[in-house]
């Protein structure tokens, strides 16, 4: 069979992996943040932060190529942005980027993720934050009814709609989903125990 054994110091942090003779170290700075791994005495991934101590980019070797993540933050420390680069091994030219940002709204809920050359992704939600709807550009992806208190009724996503009922109690009581054979009752006991799911 298969053995892996990990090593870790008096204060409980990971600092030796093996699996197979294949032999990791993991490096900690003062505040004990990860900031590499080496694999055979070579360093195989490297985690940096700023004075904040966020993590701004964490980076490894892939078939010879640095390949790195950057991370940016708004002035409320929230993820702003992810930039993936590429390098070539020997000269260090950048060979491919691709950038991702991200919005919030007022509430400092996450509301849109915008990559590179494709549509955005947006959440659509009211009150404190429920999610009503998800959008990839202009085309919804998937749409939610909810009742008084804000439980999912009804899922519309492409032809399907999943239709969701609940007890008195609230526990969940019918699934029902169009198209497909797919329709679920649950019943529960006195005791507020799901005890059978059953399909027509």
């Amino acid at each position: 069979g298969r053995t892996q054994r990990y090593h870790h110091d008096l204060t409980g942090k990971l600092i030796r992996s093996e699996d197979e003779g294949l032999v990791t170290h993991w490096y900690y700075d003062e505040a004990d943040r990860l900031t590499h791994r080496t694999v055979k005495g070579e360093t195989a991934e490297r985690w940096q932060y700023d004075e904040r101590g966020w993590l701004t980019d964490i980076s490894h070797i892939s078939e010879g190529h640095r390949v790195a993540v950057h991370y940016g933050y708004d002035s409320k420390g929230r993820l702003a942005s992810e930039h993936l680069t590429v390098h070539h091994p020997q000269t260090e030219a950048l060979l491919w980027q691709h950038e991702t940002r991200h919005a919030y709204n007022a509430q400092g809920l996450a509301k849109r993720c915008i990559p590179d050359s494709l549509p955005a992704v947006e959440w659509l939600t009211y009150g404190s934050g429920y999610l009503a709807g998800m959008k990839l550009g202009d085309t919804p992806l998937v749409e939610y009814t909810r009742d008084r208190l804000h439980r999912e009724t009804l899922r519309r996503f492409g032809r399907y709609e999943l239709t969701t009922a609940y007890t008195p109690a609230g526990q969940l009581q019918r699934q029902h989903l169009n198209s497909l054979q797919y329709d679920r009752d649950y019943t529960w006991n006195d005791n507020g125990e799901l005890i059978r799911i059953s399909s027509p």
